[in-house]
């Protein structure tokens, strides 16, 4: 069965709420100060390792987040359930 974009896109909006964005973008404007403190710790042939790592974690974080969060999980399971019924009016009408 092949899944719906709009599934993949609900999912997203849901882990990656648009109020997380702002914060990251203000993170990545301080990259040079993060950087620095950065390099204190890790030595630099590990530094794309350590930023992957960052990277995961950071990712990890906003995930526990969202699925913690009872109303927006409920939220996210009804839109979803929206648009498999629209998807399966669409093939009925098709």
């Amino acid at each position: 069965m092949v899944r719906d974009p709009r599934v993949l896109k609900a999912y997203v909006d849901h882990f990656l709420p648009r109020d997380v964005v702002g914060p990251v973008l203000i993170v990545f404007s301080l990259e040079g100060v993060i950087d620095g403190l950065f390099g204190l710790y890790v030595p630099e042939e590990y530094a794309t390792l350590g930023w992957g790592v960052v990277f995961l974690g950071a990712l990890v974080v906003v995930a526990y987040w969202g699925s913690v969060d009872e109303p927006a999980l409920e939220e996210l399971q009804d839109r979803i359930d929206e648009i498999e019924e629209e998807s399966r009016a669409a093939e009925d009408a098709g």
